[in-house]
């Protein structure tokens, strides 16, 4: 059974650093390491040129352009699996997962190989180092991709993530097709990643004058993408159109320079608008 480990990153290679470490010291290593480089400016490049020639398992693949999350997500998933990934451990650039983790996940990779009702396994996210679990497995409505390990079964019955968002709610989106094709995600408590962008993340969508500092422009895919991802749920869409009419003035309050991306998000995820609209290094409005 071929694991492999899929790292997207964008220009922070002292995180990336930090994941090929940490990677590379697991217990149990991922027979491949595939890092989709999205285009990096900085020596992103450079470092995982040098990485490759030193480490047999890590294999790279440059995009021409920035594709965001979601599609360096969908193309790094297609990749693993054409490469021939069984199973493939998606995270960001700035995950640092356990020394056990992929021992402990592969447990439940060979528990559930065979169980035609699963459809995903998650990680558990923890902020701070030696969490200590405290459950084996749950049920989960939503993963984030980050620990989001999917199987090749499961892509050929649901497909890839929707390189639409760029970036934001692409993972609520696919964790919703894979339960709307009655599959279920599984979350390994033993299986542990620190993450700490994830509790910053979880701040945008509350209501309080307190919001996260992050730069003006990821503010309209916030608002855009939240909106798309839940647009086949007219009750949740309903509740969230409401919640984000009033939410776009609190950040034009508490951050007045994120107005535009936060007016402009809301109405073109209204009218369903996808693509890479704000290019994170030419900002569009003022």
């Amino acid at each position: 059974m071929k694991i492999t480990a899929l790292v997207v990153t964008y220009n922070r290679v002292e995180w990336l650093k930090k994941n090929m470490k940490a990677l590379l010291s697991q217990s149990r290593l991922p027979d491949e390491i595939l890092v989709v480089d999205n285009a990096s400016t900085d020596s992103t490049s450079e470092f995982l040129s040098d990485l490759q020639k030193k480490e047999k398992i890590v294999t790279v693949k440059r995009l021409n352009e920035n594709l965001g999350g979601s599609g360096g997500f969908s193309r790094g998933l297609k990749e693993a699996i054409d490469r021939g990934a069984d199973w493939v451990w998606m995270m960001d650039d700035d995950a640092l997962p356990y020394r056990n983790s992929l021992e402990e996940l592969e447990k439940y990779i060979k528990k559930f190989d065979q169980d035609e009702s699963t459809g995903a396994l998650l990680s558990k996210l923890v902020k701070i180092p030696n969490a200590i679990p405290k459950e084996k497995t749950s049920l989960a409505r939503i993963g984030t991709f980050v620990g989001f390990t999917v199987s090749a079964k499961t892509v050929k019955k649901v497909g890839l993530p929707d390189e639409g968002f760029f970036i934001y709610a692409d993972d609520y989106e696919y964790s919703v097709r894979i339960r709307h094709h009655g599959l279920k995600l599984i979350k390994i408590h033993s299986s542990l990643i620190e993450h700490k962008d994830w509790i910053r993340q979880k701040r945008m969508f509350r209501f309080p004058f307190s919001k996260p500092a992050i730069p003006s422009w990821k503010v309209y895919y916030i608002f855009r993408n939240a909106l798309n991802a839940t647009r086949e749920s007219k009750f949740i869409y309903t509740v969230l159109k409401g919640y984000f009419f009033i939410d776009r003035y609190i950040w034009a309050y508490v951050s007045p320079q994120t107005k535009p991306y936060a007016f402009h998000g809301f109405e073109d995820g209204i009218h369903g608008v996808k693509g890479k609209v704000v290019d994170p290094r030419h900002p569009k409005w003022k």
